[in-house]
C-alpha cells in the first residue's frame, strides 16, 4: 500500500502498526458486563460511560490546540502514557470512584490522540505532496484498528470465559508496545501559530467552524450519528444478553462487528469515488437506520446479524467525513477543528447515553434501542444538505 503511493516517511507505517495494536482492547466485548458486575445496574454503567463522554467533551478542544501548538508527536506519546494509567484504575475497579477515574483518564487519552493522529497522518502526506491520497490512507488506517479489534474481540471473548478482569490485564501488553514504537515518530512540517496561547487558538479555530456551512452540517450530523450510534454500541453486550446470546459468543460477535467496519473503512474511498461523498454518506446512514430498527423487531441470532451489519456503513462514513473536514481547514488549525468535531460527537453521547440507559430501566434494552434507531433517521436527512464538491 505505502510502496504503491511512494510514501517515504516512516510515520504512516508506525501509525498503521500502532492502530492494529490499539484494536487489541481485550475487554471491549465485555466492558458493560464487567462494569455491571461491580456496579450492579445498567444505570450505574451508563453513568460511567456518561462521565467519560462528558470528560472527553471538556478535553477534546484543548487537547487539539495542544497538538497544534506543541507538536503532534509529543501529544501522541502523552496520550499513550495516560491510557495505561486508565487501565490501572479499570483493573483495580471495585467501586464507582475507581471506574470514574478510569473514565477520566481514558477520556483524556482518547482526546489527546483523536484529532492529533489524523492531523499527524494528513500533515505527513502533505509534507510529501501526497495529501490527495489521504482518504485512502485514513480508510486503511481506520480499517487496521478494526482488524486489530477482530483479533482482540476473539481473544477477549475467550479470556472472559475464565475471568472478566483477565481481559483488562492482558490489554496492558499491546499498549505498552505502542508507547515504545511512538518514540520513533518524526514530527511533520506544518504551518504553526506564532503564539502558544491555547485559549486563543481554540477561539480562532471555533470561528472557522461557525462561519463554514459545510462544517456545520458535518458537525450536526456527527452529533446525532455518534450520539445515538455509540450509545447503542456501548450497551450492545446488554442487548445481546437480552436476546439470550451466550457470553462465549460475544467475542465472535464483536469480531464480526469490527471486521465489517474494517471492510467499510478500506473500501470507503472506492465507493465514494463512484457514488460521491455526499451520496455515500446518505446511503450509509439510511442503511444503518433500517438495519438497526429491524434488529429490534427480531430475536436470537437474526437480531444479532441485523445489529452488527451496519458496522460496514460506519466504516464507509468515517474516512469520508475525515476527508471532508480536512479539505475545509488549514494545517495550523487542523487538530483543533477535528477535535471540535469530536467534541460534537461527545456531546451527542452526553445527550443520548443517559436517555438510552433510562429507557432501558423503564422498559427494556430492546425498546430503548428501537427508539434510538428511529431517531437515527435524522442523520441521512441532515447529510442531504451537504454540498457535493467536484474534483
Amino acid at each position: 500500500m505505502l510502496g504503491k503511493y511512494n510514501i517515504k516517511s516512516r510515520n504512516i507505517l508506525i501509525m498503521y502498526i500502532a492502530q492494529v495494536l490499539g484494536g487489541l482492547l481485550f475487554f471491549l466485548p465485555i466492558i458493560a458486563l464487567y462494569l455491571e458486575e461491580h456496579l450492579f445496574s445498567v444505570t450505574n454503567v451508563a453513568i460511567v460511560f456518561l462521565v467519560e463522554s462528558f470528560a472527553m467533551a471538556i478535553f477534546e478542544v484543548p487537547t487539539g490546540a495542544i497538538a497544534d501548538l506543541f507538536g503532534r508527536k509529543k501529544t501522541i506519546i502523552l496520550s499513550n502514557v495516560v491510557v495505561l494509567l486508565g487501565f490501572m484504575f479499570l483493573y483495580i475497579g471495585g467501586s464507582m470512584i475507581m471506574f470514574i477515574f478510569f473514565a477520566l483518564f481514558n477520556a483524556l487519552a482518547r482526546s489527546l490522540f483523536s484529532g492529533t493522529s489524523n492531523a499527524m497522518i494528513y500533515d505527513t502526506l502533505k509534507e510529501e505532496g501526497k495529501a490527495h491520497h489521504y482518504k485512502k490512507i485514513i480508510g486503511t488506517y481506520s480499517a487496521l484498528w478494526s482488524f486489530g479489534a477482530v483479533a482482540g474481540s476473539l481473544i477477549g471473548g475467550y479470556l472472559a470465559s475464565f475471568s472478566l478482569s483477565l481481559t483488562v490485564i492482558m490489554s496492558f501488553i499491546p499498549f505498552t508496545i505502542m508507547l515504545l514504537i511512538f518514540l520513533f515518530l518524526k514530527e511533520p512540517k506544518y504551518e504553526t501559530e506564532h503564539h502558544k496561547n491555547v485559549a486563543k487558538h481554540m477561539f480562532l479555530s471555533s470561528k472557522e467552524v461557525v462561519k463554514n456551512y459545510q462544517l456545520i452540517i458535518i458537525f450536526v450530523a456527527g452529533l446525532m450519528m455518534w450520539g445515538i450510534g455509540e450509545s447503542m454500541h456501548r450497551l450492545s453486550s446488554l442487548f445481546y444478553d437480552f436476546k439470550q446470546i451466550p457470553i462465549i459468543y460475544f467475542g465472535i460477535i464483536y469480531a464480526f462487528t469490527f471486521g465489517l467496519s474494517s471492510i467499510g473503512h478500506y473500501y470507503a474511498h472506492d465507493v465514494s469515488e463512484r457514488l460521491g461523498d455526499k451520496n455515500t454518506l446518505v446511503f450509509a446512514s439510511l442503511g444503518t437506520f433500517i438495519l438497526l430498527l429491524l434488529a429490534t423487531f427480531t430475536t436470537g441470532y437474526v437480531s444479532v446479524v441485523l445489529f452488527v451489519a451496519p458496522s460496514i456503513f460506519f466504516g464507509l462514513r468515517n474516512p469520508i467525513v475525515d476527508h471532508m473536514i480536512n479539505e475545509e481547514v488549514e494545517s495550523k488549525k487542523r487538530a483543533t477543528v477535528i477535535s471540535i468535531y469530536n467534541l460534537m460527537t461527545r456531546i451527542g453521547m452526553i445527550i443520548f447515553l443517559p436517555f438510552v440507559g433510562y429507557l432501558t430501566e423503564l422498559y427494556t434494552i430492546n425498546t430503548a434501542f428501537k427508539i434510538g434507531a428511529v431517531a437515527m433517521i435524522t442523520v441521512p436527512v441532515i447529510f442531504m444538505f451537504l454540498k457535493e464538491k467536484s474534483d
